[in-house]
């Protein structure tokens, strides 16, 4: 069962002060009766003087008038080879013990306790006599006194400890006000939006402001991290949407062309004609596939694939690659800014592809695969990419940086997925930069990709 704070502070309050109250009423219990008890052996230390004279008239005290009013006595004599006691004054019908050494001790007769004193005489009434006189005191009054002090005490302590109680719950629930207010703002979260996820750091309970801080930094980082994936969701949903419907045509002109190639009415011509343009169909979505494949890996970039990598190294070996596998691609030219050979923090594989893609584009739809000039510049942090082609209306130039966008009328004819500069950009943004669109010295087209955080780690 859970206790509430308050609950828990008044019942611990409560404990305590029952403790604390009975720890004391048994101090003062004790001690109280041990100065009682200490009153009553000064009276029998006084009463010591007159033990001589107890043993003198002990005989004719206890014929006289006086024997039932005077202080309880006993007188214990050698008579002979036997002892005789004698009691004197007001006694216990009980037995008490037989006078000995000197000293006190405490017994118990007729249903309360008795303090004893006994005392040696030597030399009385006859020298060479001893005597041993047993001076006694009753102690029912001292335990009645602490019978009455115990029940006062008992009667306080619950007291004390129930208002102890009560001051408890009190000060508990309102100590426990900043965690109920920090309760009801976690609560009223549940329905907010994220942007709004916050909680009172300010109740004046460093304890709880603590505790809300570290509750704001958790809800700040979930709020991102929410933020993110429903923009991750909905950036997954149209980028689905937009993935079927290109691919949906290239493989839809396949399977019909297969289709043709399949009748049994096709001419030999016909069938070649026919799976000769479906291999390029789904060629062209083989493609389509391996680019969508790469731009999920540059919005999906971790930072364990980031290391200290040359920049120049990674767009020279681009550049060769391009120079070696594609045809007509010889005619690129590298150059390299001052500055630019300096180790920055890079995800290599994703900086390769970014910089391939550019290469490529600039090929197709730049003239480079017709004799026109691609020129590659790296400097600090930065590739650019010029053209000699017809470049890029200004109204597109952020059009084509989106999925499955091409540059207009021109471009629609070239082959490509349409994510050539989209993959760009987004291996920029994991790089804390961007990828941009103008115009060349020579009227095309140029692309510069920037890495606005490559030298993070380093």
């Amino acid at each position: 069962m859970s206790v509430r704070l308050a609950t828990r502070t008044g019942l611990a309050a409560f404990a305590s002060a029952l403790l604390a109250a009975t720890l004391i009423g048994v101090v003062v219990q004790v001690r109280f009766g041990r100065v009682l008890e200490e009153g009553t052996d000064a009276q029998l230390d006084e009463r010591r003087a007159t033990a001589p004279i107890l043993v003198a008239v002990a005989d004719r005290l206890t014929q006289s008038e006086l024997n039932g009013i005077v202080e309880g006595a006993r007188v214990a004599r050698d008579i002979g080879a036997g002892q005789r006691v004698i009691d004197v004054g007001q006694l216990p019908d009980d037995p008490l013990p037989v006078p000995a050494a000197d000293g006190y001790r405490t017994v118990s007769a007729d249903g309360e306790r008795w303090r004893l004193l006994d005392v040696e005489v030597r030399d009385v009434p006859a020298v060479g006599d001893v005597a041993y006189v047993q001076l006694v005191a009753p102690l029912g009054d001292v335990d009645a006194r602490s019978r009455q002090l115990r029940r006062q005490l008992t009667v306080v302590g619950v007291v004390v400890s129930l208002l102890a109680g009560f001051v408890g719950y009190a000060l508990g629930r309102r100590a426990a006000r900043p965690l109920s207010r920090l309760r009801d703002n976690a609560e009223a979260i549940e329905h907010a939006d994220p942007s709004a996820w916050h909680v009172d750091n300010a109740s004046g309970a460093p304890d709880v402001d603590d505790v809300a801080e570290a509750l704001n930094s958790s809800l700040a980082r979930l709020a991102d991290e929410t933020a993110q994936r429903d923009a991750a969701l909905a950036s997954a949903r149209a980028f689905a949407s937009s993935a079927a419907h290109e691919m949906r045509t290239p493989l839809q002109s396949a399977l019909t062309n297969l289709d043709i190639a399949n009748s049994p009415a096709a001419s030999e011509a016909a069938v070649r004609e026919a799976v000769t343009l479906a291999r390029e169909q789904l060629l062209r979505a083989a493609v389509g596939l391996t680019a969508i494949r790469a731009l999920a890996n540059a919005e999906l970039a971790d930072q364990s694939w980031f290391v200290p990598c040359d920049l120049v190294e990674i767009v020279d070996s681009a550049v060769a690659d391009e120079r070696r596998t594609v045809d007509g691609a010889a005619n690129i030219e590298l150059v390299i800014d001052d500055g630019a050979s300096d180790p920055i923090v890079l995800w290599p594989d994703g900086m390769q592809l970014a910089v391939a893609n550019l290469i490529r584009n600039a090929l197709r739809h730049g003239g480079g695969l017709s004799g026109g000039r691609v020129v590659v510049t790296v400097g600090d942090g930065v590739v650019s990419v010029d053209d000699d082609g017809p470049g890029i209306a200004i109204d597109d130039r952020e059009r084509v940086l989106q999925r499955f966008e091409r540059g207009g009328a021109a471009a629609a004819n070239v082959p490509g997925s349409g994510l050539g500069l989209a993959i760009a950009d987004q291996v920029a943004r994991a790089h804390g930069g961007r990828v941009t669109v103008g115009e060349s010295a020579g009227g095309g087209a140029r692309v510069v990709l920037t890495c606005g955080g490559a030298d993070r780690g380093l």
